[in-house]
């Protein structure tokens, strides 16, 4: 999105200055910690969080859903445009495990050979075909994979315009056989008229294109025609888009005919519905557009751009409310019936917020013609109680009428009059609410529920509500998708640890139980999602992944089985206790497989969160590993995470500062060998632990080209870059289990 003249997306970017970023730190809270969710009108609970990003960072991480494969998910994020790099993540298995797809660089995981590290997007058609669209200073670098993310052929010129920002996918069939593409995003700095808008919007366009062109099959989702000005281009209507979407009835409804009523279409068509804000964010509209003959532009019939395209009104906010927190969202079920929903705060005469930013949601059941007054979504029913700022809603729609909308909440409260979400120093947690009558007269929703266990952020978000005036960990948004038995799959980040201004992992939660989205699975219920103290990993994906080469499986690094207890016995004892971490691989060496991968420093790393409702940074991300470089003996340290400067931008890297005693790091080799690491609690404590658990257990395998600490931290940076090599699911160590 485009930002204030000191943090405009491509030209600034709060990453790309970890030196400031090490001198911030986030308001110290004496707030209670969040307990799991209570029961609630037709509530759905959620497996446990896994994270998606163990490299990289999780800022703004997007979520695609694999169309032709619902266990095939693939997620992104932007590293910076000062360090050219962007990541893809891939899940092979419904979200228990992601590593970066195979086309990504060695160490640093830059996906594609195009420029890019500004906001990314990606995209998946009905075939499978991966799309991605990355920011760059003038233009977007536009890619596409016929492989799943294992090669791509990509293009620094995407679009015929230059001076671009956030950009959207939405997709009608196969785009490489009869289908399209369609991208959304504001064109900037296109006159010098503000608009009298405090945000600096009102030089925006909101602009429409179409791929591919005809002929240009081979080029779909790589080159775009020109693009159609949805917004009044003389106007201020637009601040910034949210996501489009096509709908999947086709309509003969065309563009307004002049006298009041719209033109009927000699052919049905899908049109195409994207949804966003005006300059001054006191109004909602909906950008319609469809499908026409690339030609000259002839009403309804043909334009250059290969689109029609109308601007819809939606809301009207008057001059006492406003938003922009970030992006007002919209969803179509499968009936054609059109959401939004979008944060809403009172300002006072100078502008500031003097209430809660709540969320506002409405429908439309004519294809955007009209709009449903407005309704405000009741969040005083979480189990926090009122959930007083809210951000970030992102919304997805199934069958007839089912709609879930997730956002990032909180029960903390502004000092209004304020900068709003910008001035809550609050914990912030991921939450959903659902509606199965989402068009009725009075549509009813659950109360929010609980989506990431703990909250995930402790600090202000930084809105257009608010000024741009607060912490930008999180980025602008989150994203919520619908997997194949119609449950919520949603990513998100966690910016709890030492290195919260500028490193948030890369998170990812799937909903295992309670009503579904999707009539023919009204009630969704998925096991294995919620493992405890122990899980096991399928063998065979120990494997060297990069520059689209995929190694033969590594058996020393291929993890079967991860576990965590409480130890008391020696080397530990009662009065000194430890967490015992137990790896066991498919078959253990210390030799590396330099045939296969280069690297020479082998790494088998469990690693964990604890909240914590005292830490100023909002928890730990505690680790133990095991450490062998070229063969040489094991050593065992613990520490946790760090990151390392990538150009201007981070990555997370994990380097131990605690070496621990040859009796607490025991290795057992050859087949279904083991790693053994006694860690004492002294030694991974965080005063004000949320509760006695330690959260998202992930264990990993990973190569470096030197020993991991052959950088020590400093202030949070620091560290060796690595390829992740095998990854386990996710589990919840609980003593008490």
């Amino acid at each position: 999105m485009k930002k204030n003249s000191t943090s405009q997306s491509g030209l600034f970017n709060p990453r790309a200055f970890v030196a400031l970023a090490l001198c911030s730190v986030s308001a110290l809270l004496a707030a209670a910690s969040l307990a799991a969710p209570t029961s609630g009108p037709s509530p759905s609970n959620f497996g446990h969080p896994i994270i998606s990003g163990i490299g990289g960072v999780g800022f703004e991480q997007g979520l695609r859903v694999d169309p032709s494969n619902p266990n095939l998910l693939y997620t992104s994020a932007p590293g910076s445009l000062s360090s050219d790099t962007s990541w893809v993540w891939h899940s092979l298995d419904g979200g228990k495990t992601f590593k970066w797809v195979v086309d990504a660089t060695p160490l640093v995981g830059k996906y594609t050979t195009c420029a890019g590290g500004g906001d990314t997007e990606t995209g998946v058609d009905s075939a499978g075909h991966l799309y991605f669209a990355d920011l760059t200073l003038a233009n977007f670098s536009t890619s596409r994979s016929d492989d799943h993310g294992a090669s791509a052929t990509c293009s620094n010129t995407g679009v015929p315009d230059a001076v671009v920002d956030r950009q959207w996918y939405t997709f009608d069939g196969d785009p490489t056989n009869g289908g399209s593409i369609y991208l959304v995003n504001d064109e900037i700095a296109q006159s010098p008229a503000m608009c009298g808008s405090p945000t600096n919007f009102g030089q925006n366009i909101l602009v429409m294109y179409r791929s591919p062109l005809p002929g240009g099959q081979a080029a779909a989702g790589i080159e775009f025609g020109p693009a159609n000005k949805v917004s009044n281009p003389l106007g201020c209507d637009e601040g910034i888009m949210g996501n489009d979407e096509v709908s999947p009835v086709a309509t003969t409804l065309g563009q307004p005919d002049g006298s009041g009523g719209y033109v009927t279409l000699p052919t049905p068509v899908k049109h195409v519905f994207v949804v966003h804000d005006d300059a001054l964010l006191n109004r909602i509209l909906i950008g319609r557009c469809f499908p026409v003959a690339f030609g000259p532009p002839i009403p309804n019939v043909s334009d250059p751009s290969g689109l029609n395209c109308v601007d819809l009104p939606v809301a009207n906010l008057g001059s006492t409310n406003k938003t922009g927190g970030n992006f007002p969202t919209m969803a179509i079920d499968k009936a054609g019936n059109l959401y939004t929903v979008w944060e809403q705060a009172p300002i006072n005469n100078s502008g500031q917020v003097i209430g809660d930013t709540v969320l506002k949601y409405t429908f439309s059941t004519d294809q955007g013609n009209t709009w449903a007054a407005p309704i405000q979504i009741n969040t005083s029913g979480s189990p926090v109680g009122t959930l007083h700022n809210n951000v970030f809603a992102w919304m997805v729609a199934g069958d007839d009428g089912r709609v879930d909308i997730a956002w990032y909440g909180t029960p903390g409260v502004a000092p209004n009059p304020s900068n709003g979400p910008d001035s809550c120093a609050c914990d912030w947690s991921l939450w959903m609410a659902q509606t199965l009558n989402g068009h009725a007269a009075s549509p009813t929703f659950t109360a929010p529920m609980l989506a990431s266990e703990h909250f995930i952020h402790r600090g202000s978000m930084y809105t257009l509500i608010g000024g741009q005036n607060g912490d930008r960990t999180l980025g602008d948004f989150l994203q919520l998708r619908m997997g194949a038995n119609g449950e919520a799959e949603i990513a998100y980040a966690d910016s709890n640890n030492f290195d919260e201004p500028f490193a948030p992992h890369g998170m990812f939660v799937r909903q295992n139980h309670g009503n579904g989205l999707l009539v023919a699975h009204p009630h969704v219920d998925i096991s294995g999602l919620t493992p405890k103290n122990t899980v096991s990993d399928p063998t065979g994906d120990g494997k060297y992944e990069v520059n689209g080469l995929s190694s033969a499986n590594m058996p020393q690094l291929d993890i079967t089985q991860s576990s965590v207890r409480q130890l008391t016995s020696a080397p530990c004892s009662n009065a000194a206790p430890c967490y015992q971490v137990v790896m066991k691989l498919n078959n253990l060496s210390l030799a590396p497989t330099t045939t296969q991968d280069p690297d020479l420093d082998l790494v088998w790393l469990t690693q964990w969160f604890v909240p914590s409702t005292t830490d100023p940074n909002g928890g730990k991300n505690f680790f133990v590993y095991a450490e062998s470089f070229n063969g040489s003996a094991v050593q065992c340290f613990a520490g946790e995470n760090a990151a390392q400067a990538v150009g201007g931008g981070v990555t997370l890297t994990y380097p131990g500062t605690t070496q621990l005693a040859p009796a607490n790091c025991v290795v057992h080799t050859g087949g279904n060998g083991t790693i053994t690491i006694d860690v004492p609690l002294s030694t991974v404590n965080e005063p004000g632990a949320i509760d006695n658990r330690l959260h998202e257990v992930t264990a990993s395998t990973m190569t470096l080209q030197e020993r991991a600490n052959t950088n020590p931290p400093v202030f949070g940076i620091g560290g060796s870059l690595f390829n992740l090599i095998d990854v386990a699911q996710g589990y919840t160590f609980d003593p008490g289990h």
